[in-house]
């Protein structure tokens, strides 16, 4: 099993979204505004300076006709351990039931990431 340190992973994820929205020829302020984020969340979360809880990496995918599985870093044993040694499946879990998101929408995120 792979170990990342959590700021690792979100510079990856960070970076991932960018060349995604690059691809699409999309702006920052683009993104922005079909996430409902602002711009300046949109900057903090490419550079990997903001954490985006489960439910706006889903709005960030969404929007960039991605999942959020997209935008993790690649393992060769296809999980990452973040420092505490939790999986990252559990992380996400755990997260998604702290945040203010709809029980169908955590359904949909244990489903999508039970299946990775």
């Amino acid at each position: 099993m792979n170990t990342i340190s959590k700021e690792k992973f979100y510079i990856s994820i960070g970076s991932s979204i960018v060349t995604k929205r690059k691809e699409l020829g999309l702006t920052q302020i683009e993104l922005a505004n079909k996430t409902g984020m602002s711009r300046t969340s949109i900057v903090n979360i490419e550079k990997g300076k903001q954490y985006p809880p489960v439910h706006l990496l889903w709005t960030i995918s969404c929007a960039l006709e991605s999942t959020p599985a997209d935008f993790f870093p690649e393992s060769n044993s296809g999980m990452f351990v973040i420092e505490d040694n939790l999986p990252l499946k559990n992380v996400i879990l755990k997260k998604a039931k702290k945040e203010d998101i709809t029980e169908e929408s955590i359904s949909k995120i244990k489903s999508f990431i039970l299946g990775m």
